[in-house]
């Protein structure tokens, strides 16, 4: 009888610690890059995890607890290794960091999860964030960053295909709060993202709609007090915060055809500030796989008001494992005025 329920404890121990799992992934990618062009500061060669790459390096800790019913409860939190590594302060930044609930009813996160806008331009770059794709210097700037601190995101079920999501980073730009800097996204102007997409066999689509709220906050000193009064931090300054309403519209799309897949997006961003020009843009991209080699090839543009940006990408990935890759790339950025290009070899290790 005493071996039976011994048995049964170490069943239910081992029945309960299934129930949970904590996981380590994530990717490490170097390059050796050479830039040339006559914008301010890109000539010279660098080994870098920021120039050149094919992905953003992290490493990504997660959890999950089955509660039962359907429910599961999951953290996550990923770490940014970039900067110079050994060398800056700066390294071991943050990427994704939430707490989220997920059930028949969707799925919950708080923190700062992802944005709608960052998987909007994934599904129409093969390229994704790296080099080629334009996402730093051609829209990055218009989506507002991969992710809003201090954010609440919702996706719906899937729908034979389709999922429903929204994301929102409530703000904050009253005059006696420590939260905001100039200008903050989203910290002092309140953003909301509503999306939808659609997945089913070889078709991807994503639909995208954001708007950030204005603010005219001027530059304030403030003193934070205890329920009692007295205070605790006196002569905190908040920089001004001005900015109109800006609201961003973003639909891309992607199509398997055997070895190939055709990519498509198009932008269109309003702003109620009569001195900002509004912005239209597009993209268009192949991706073509010959055994453990993927050629990728990808074109935009963005126009805002008579400024017109160009960026031509191209890339060859060779598959060393599942997990490893060597690659070479290519990124030539038209400015207009001036121009950047970027000619890299590297490595990706994914774990």
């Amino acid at each position: 009888m005493k071996k039976s329920l011994i048995a049964l404890a170490a069943l239910a121990a081992t029945a309960s610690f299934a129930q949970s799992s904590v996981t380590l992934s994530g990717v490490i990618d170097y390059a050796y890059a050479g830039q040339s062009g006559t914008a301010t500061g890109v000539k010279g060669n660098t080994v870098s995890t920021n120039i050149g790459t094919s992905a953003t390096s992290s490493i990504n800790f997660g959890a999950v607890e089955d509660l039962g019913g359907g429910m599961k409860a999951e953290a996550r939190y990923e770490i940014d290794p970039r900067a110079w590594a050994n060398d800056a302060s700066n390294s071991l930044g943050r990427h994704q960091a939430y707490v989220g609930l997920s059930g028949g009813f969707g799925n919950v996160r708080l923190g700062s999860p992802n944005n709608l806008s960052l998987g909007a331009w994934v599904a129409g770059s093969p390229l994704g964030t790296g080099v080629g794709s334009g996402y730093v210097g051609l829209d990055f700037g218009l989506l507002a960053g991969p992710r809003y601190n201090r954010s609440v995101r919702y996706d719906s079920p899937n729908f034979s295909g389709l999922t429903l999501s929204a994301v929102y980073a409530p703000g904050n730009d009253e005059a006696n709060t420590a939260s905001a800097a100039a200008n903050g996204i989203p910290n002092s102007r309140p953003t909301t993202e509503l999306g939808a997409a659609y997945n089913n066999g070889p078709l991807n689509i994503v639909a995208v709609y954001r708007s950030i709220d204005a603010t005219d906050r001027a530059a304030t000193t403030y003193a934070l007090r205890d329920t009692n009064g007295a205070v605790w931090y006196p002569g905190g300054v908040n920089a001004a915060s001005a900015g109109a309403k800006s609201t961003l519209t973003t639909i891309s799309a992607n199509y398997n055809i055997g070895s190939t897949t055709l990519y498509a997006s198009v932008n269109d961003g309003k702003t109620s500030a009569a001195a900002a020009p509004d912005t239209k843009g597009s993209r268009v991209a192949l991706k073509h796989d010959v055994g453990a080699m993927s050629l990728i090839a990808q074109y935009g543009t963005q126009k805002t008001g008579t400024t017109e940006l160009k960026v031509t990408g191209l890339r060859g990935d060779y598959a060393l494992s599942k997990r490893s890759a060597a690659y070479v790339g290519y990124e030539n950025f038209d400015f207009g005025a001036t121009d950047r290009k970027i000619t890299s070899v590297g490595v990706r290790h994914s774990f």
